[in-house]
Parts: C-alpha cells; structure tokens; sequence
C-alpha cells in the first residue's frame, strides 16, 4: 500500500526523470535532428499529449501501465500493489506524462522553459493549497440534450441527398464517416463532443491502413484494434486527401449543428494534414512499352472466347473491354465518366466527333469541372468507335457500353469492369501495384503535355479545375482548338492490326 504522498513524489520523480533523461542524450551526444525529423518529433509528442489525455478522459489507466513499471523497477520498489494505490500511481503518471509532452514537444521548438501545468507536480502547490480558503465547486455544465450524433448524421446525410447538393457517392462515403466517428468516439449528442474527439478521430485515421476496409485480415475488426495490428506494418496508410475528405463531411455536419444551435462551436478545423502522398504510393502512368504489351494482349490482339480473354486465340470482341482503355488513353477521361455514357453523348459540334461529359440525371460527375466536351481522338474514329456506335444504336440500347450495369455500395458502372480488368492484368503479367485504369489518365495528360499542349488546355479536356487569374477569365475554347489539342495524344504504340478498313 501507497499513501498519497508516496505516491505524489513518485510521479513528480517520474517527470523529472523522463526530461532529465531527454536532455542528457541532447548533452552528451552528436544527436542531431534534420528538419523533417524535427517536425516528425513535434507531431509525435503532440499526439502523445492528446492520447493520453482521451485516456485520462476514458479512465483507462492500463494506458500507463508500462510507466508504472519502468518507475518501480528505477525506484527499487515492488509491483504487488494493492489496487486502489495502482490506480492512483497509473492515473498520477497519465497526468505527468501529458505535462512530460508538452514539454519535449516545446524542447523541439526551441523552448526548454516549460512550467508544469498540472499541480500535482508542483511542490508550491501543495503549501498554497493547504492556506487556501475551500474553493467554491465549479458551475454545473449543462447536460447535452437532442438526438444522438448516429440520428442527427443520417438526417444530415438525406438532407444533403434530397437538396442535391450530395451526389450517391459523396451521400455513401459520408454514411461510412459517420458510422465511423461514432464507433471510435462514441454515440452522443453533438453538443457533447469536445475537440479532444476530433482529435482522436483524426490521430486514428492518419494510422489507418489504405486497405484496411478491404483486406481480409481485417475483416471484423474495430478501427481501433486496426491501427494497432497495422503499428508496425510499413503498409501504405490513409491518403492525405481521404483523410480529410472525412474530416470535412463532419466539419459540414458541425456547421449546420452549430446554426442550428446543437452545438457551441465546430470542433474539426485547423487540423495540419501533410500536403500529398509519398512517392511510392502514387500511381504510375502507362508508359509507351507497357501500352505496347497491354494492346497486343489477347483482348486486342485475339482471344481463345468471350469467356477467356486472356487466353490467346483469333477472336477480337469489340465491347466495353474492348475500348474503355482505348478510349482512356486516348482521351484522359476518368472511368465513371467513359462508362456511364449515353450513345446520345457521342454526337457532333458541326462536323467534329466528340464525347459530351455532362450530368444530366441520372449521369454522376466528380464535381463540376468534370461537365465539358472532349473531341473523339483521330485514333479511336480510325479503329471504328463509331461504327461501333451505329452498331449499339440498332440494337435498341440507350447507353454506349450496355453490358456495364451498376454494381457495389455506390453503384458504380465501372464496379465490375474493375474487378475484370485487375484479374485480366494478372492473368497476362502486366499487373503491378499502382498501375491501374487510373493510370491510362496520367498517361493521356502527360502525352498532351509532351506535345506541347498548353497546361490550361489540358485542363479543360480532363476535367480539372485550372488555377489562377487566367483560368476565371478563359472559360471556353472552341471545339477545333480542343481536336487539334486531342489529337497530340501519341502514345506511339502501332495499332495497325486494329484499325477498321
């Protein structure tokens, strides 16, 4: 058994220890700490300090339990306490390690002055407190009242549905956040909710594995129990901009809350993401060798049957496996986009062919930079796109690909052509990570650009929003401009053996 006083100059021992301990390593080595490092340091101890602090406000003690035991073992002491002076030892160490944070964080900024908060490790305080007059007990906090965060979410999410300003996609990704947040913070009213929750919902994603709603290993579990199996994986996390994207869907949702007055204040915002991917978890491009091999594979070169395309034979079947590479080489337009088209979408602006992008129901966009007009690259009309058209129109369909029909949660065209299209990779030898359909887009904009085509150009003909004062005045080119553009694309790849006579 521990009294209190034992187990006060424990922990204030425990602190000064674990600084002094830092500060002799600065002493007494050639440590030195680049900038990036530097940085890196400063982000860990501030996340050190906010998951401590979630675990005082959790009461998990358990969280110091290898402290504690460090602090005996130094103190020469036994670790056969009895519980109520465990718990008194874990939750004193828990409040000295989030001053401890603090004050290695500022030690990375350049500040070694730093002064405890927490009175527990101020021995002054302990006089002051026993002249002190008995203070008077803290206002009681109004109780949270109103729906929980899971109702007000989903009123939130069908609002946003019916008023049209969320397609399907953005409605689902949303439900997936909120379902989110309230599994790893809880279920409460949104007025209960402290920036503390935001910034553990934060700290999680940002440890989340890219795949982990996809990967089998990791089926069945808790966020949480995720991010701790992944600790040590080297395995690509999160993307910056998926973070944020459900950081945002809950900022929108804390907005309305707080005019609506559900809320005091937004807790998510001004939150430090880092600004892209690394390096090897971008996507490649196809380059010219490997669009070589991809289009004298037997899809394009010939197939065994329609059910076994990757085994060679002398069939060529010109459907939507056939030409949505094709046309995505030769036009840069995302996937969704080529799908989801309606054979009147292939039309002509005087006597140019040209793919009209447009979102027009029950056609879904990106965003609206995505609604524009792409010219039919000279290519394509040579290997007979519009015959293939004329062919599609006789049979009765509407949509150019008709084979293609809505499939996963967000009810994608492209869903199952994806799935296709990965196994048809592997099956010929050209699968490799990062190098996807998304990639024939990387390659068309870096075929343009190659050829000299103007950046803003570029732009207007895949969909992204140009920046800067000449993009708000440069609104439309006309059609020959974006054709004599297009037709720059030249992945310089012989495709004689397809074209149509």
């Amino acid at each position: 058994m521990l009294d209190d006083n034992q187990i006060t100059a424990l922990v204030r021992r425990f602190y000064s220890s674990e600084l002094e301990e830092e500060n002799q390593l600065r002493l007494t080595s050639s440590v030195r700490f680049d900038e990036p490092n530097r940085e890196a340091a400063v982000a860990y101890y501030e996340r050190l300090g906010s998951e401590v602090r979630a675990a005082l406000a959790r009461n998990e003690l358990g969280r110091a339990d290898e402290w504690v035991h460090a602090l005996l073992d130094r103190e020469g002491r036994d670790h056969d306490l009895d519980h109520l002076s465990r718990a008194k030892l874990q939750q004193g160490v828990l409040r000295a390690s989030c001053d401890v944070a603090e004050a290695l964080r500022k030690r990375f900024e350049g500040e070694f002055h730093h002064q405890p908060v927490d009175p527990l490790l101020v021995p002054e305080a302990d006089a002051m407190a026993a002249a002190a007059p008995e203070p008077a007990p803290p206002p009681e906090l109004p109780i949270p009242t109103g729906p929980l965060f899971s109702e007000r979410a989903e009123s939130y999410r069908q609002k946003r549905l019916r008023l049209g300003t969320w397609d399907a996609q953005t409605a689902f990704q949303a439900r997936k956040t909120f379902a989110l947040f309230a599994e790893i913070c809880g279920d409460r009213p949104v007025g209960g909710y402290v920036r503390a929750d935001a910034v553990r919902f934060k700290d999680l994603l940002v440890e989340l594995p890219a795949n982990y709603g996809k990967a089998a290993r990791y089926r069945g579990m808790k966020a949480v129990d995720i991010a701790r199996a992944a600790a040590s994986e080297s395995e690509p996390r999160l993307a910056s901009r998926t973070v944020q994207r459900h950081l945002s869907a809950l900022a929108c949702l804390w907005d309305e809350a707080v005019e609506a007055g559900e809320a005091q204040a937004t807790i998510f915002g001004n939150f430090k993401l880092p600004s892209g991917k690394r390096a090897k978890d971008q996507r490649d491009m196809w380059e010219t060798e490997q669009l070589a091999q991809l289009f004298d594979s037997p899809v394009w070169h010939g197939c065994f049957s329609d059910a076994r395309r990757s085994k060679a034979g002398d069939l060529v079947i010109r459907d939507e496996k056939f030409w949505l590479p094709l046309i995505a080489v030769f036009s840069g337009m995302r996937q969704e986009e080529i799908c989801q088209l309606y054979l009147e979408d292939v039309r002509q602006d005087g006597d140019i062919w040209l793919f009209d992008i447009n979102d027009r129901p029950p056609r879904q966009l990106k965003n609206r930079n995505a609604v524009r007009k792409v010219p039919i690259h000279r290519q394509l009309l040579g290997l007979g796109l519009l015959e293939y058209v004329e062919e599609i129109r006789r049979s009765g369909a509407e949509r150019l690909f008709p084979q293609l029909q809505p499939g996963g949660a967000d009810r994608r065209f492209g869903h199952n052509f994806t799935k296709w299209f990965t196994r048809y990779r592997r099956d010929v030898g050209l699968y490799r990570k990062h190098l996807d359909f998304h990639s024939f887009r990387h390659s068309a904009t870096t075929f343009l650009l190659h050829a000299g085509v103007e950046p803003i150009i570029v732009d207007a003909l895949t969909g992204h929003e140009t920046a800067g004062e000449t993009a708000r005045y440069t609104k439309y080119f006309a059609t020959e401009q974006l054709k004599e553009a297009i037709d720059r694309i030249d992945p310089r790849v012989d495709l004689r053996h397809l074209q149509r006579a």
